[in-house]
């Protein structure tokens, strides 16, 4: 659900970013809330550009609207997402800690790509994108940890940075993990360029830079989920064989971000693990170790319970709620 394509960054691989800067209103997001549950679907991935509240116009139509903030309007569309039945999970970009504050009660889970901590990726695909430097970046990774927040992150893989690079920086996120335990999952996404960006010419990394990185995840951070995004790379298989254990979220409509790379069919992907002896199994935005510790705040448990049970109708496991 992109609330707003309008951003303060301009990353040199984005085709999402729009100059234009219009909001989804609450009624057009309650539409497409209420479409999507009609369809089945689990999790509202509440997206956007960032730095919203630098936009003098966008935050003159909050005001409108009577939000004093851009934080403050998301998670009043995360809470309706609850209200209809959806698990909001909110990745609006970096993050201080009374946005979090304020976002934390409606959402089952956040999160935010850290992507590097590489000074030359910096340079070239971040250069005009003030939010993404990685002081900026761990700092709203630490918050979260802070707030006790169960987050998604994870790095970029092939925007100029060095193969140790990428390791420093799995190092980075492990570092901030170790004092919160906040992070669930992180996730390995190779550059996929796009048309008419400036780094549209760039190779997209193969496969075995990403499978590399595998066991660095596994050996700083055990225990954590490891996602391989399955319309981005050429062998999903060999990357769960290396050790992935899932593959994110598979929607009923383009991926917004790489609109290029279409979603696996999960009757085809379903059929070719299973001859592996992998099988797909539902999982909530909000894995199920980070449930049954409690992590979730109590706004969101009415609508995490009604669609635990739904799951468990389908496979017959129960999961319990702290």
């Amino acid at each position: 659900m992109p609330i707003t394509n309008w951003c303060v960054n301009h990353c040199g691989y984005c085709s999402f970013r729009s100059s234009v800067p219009l909001l989804l209103s609450m009624e057009e997001c309650k539409r497409l809330a209420k479409q999507a549950y009609a369809q089945g679907v689990v999790e509202a991935l509440v997206m956007t550009g960032e730095g919203i509240d630098r936009h003098k116009g966008l935050k003159n139509q909050l005001k409108e609207w009577g939000y004093d903030s851009y934080a403050a309007y998301t998670a009043e569309v995360c809470k309706m997402c609850l209200d209809v039945g959806l698990l909001p999970h909110a990745n609006i970009g970096t993050l201080e800690e009374w946005e979090y504050e304020i976002l934390k009660p409606y959402n089952v889970s956040m999160g935010m790509m850290m992507e590097t901590v590489s000074a030359e990726a910096t340079r070239i695909a971040h250069r005009t994108a003030p939010t993404k430097t990685p002081e900026v970046r761990l700092a709203s990774l630490e918050a979260a940890g802070k707030l006790g927040i169960a987050f998604t992150t994870g790095i970029l893989v092939g925007i100029g940075e060095s193969p140790e690079e990428r390791v420093e920086t799995l190092e980075a996120i492990a570092e901030v993990h170790g004092r919160y335990g906040h992070i669930q999952e992180i996730i390995l996404q190779p550059l996929n360029p796009q048309p008419m960006t400036p780094m549209a010419r760039w190779a997209r990394p193969p496969d075995e830079e990403v499978a590399a990185l595998i066991p660095e995840v596994q050996r700083l951070m055990p225990g954590v989920h490891i996602q391989v995004p399955p319309n981005l790379v050429d062998d999903l298989l060999g990357l769960i064989m290396a050790g992935a254990d899932d593959i994110g979220g598979i929607a009923p409509e383009p991926d917004h971000i790489n609109p290029n790379r279409h979603w696996p069919k999960l009757g085809n992907l379903d059929q070719s693990l299973h001859q592996e002896d992998i099988a797909l199994r539902l999982r909530m935005p909000v894995y199920d170790e980070f449930i049954e510790a409690g992590w979730c705040p109590p706004e969101t448990l009415p609508a995490l319970r009604r669609m635990l049970e739904r799951r468990e109708a389908q496979e017959s496991l129960p999961v319990e709620i702290a």
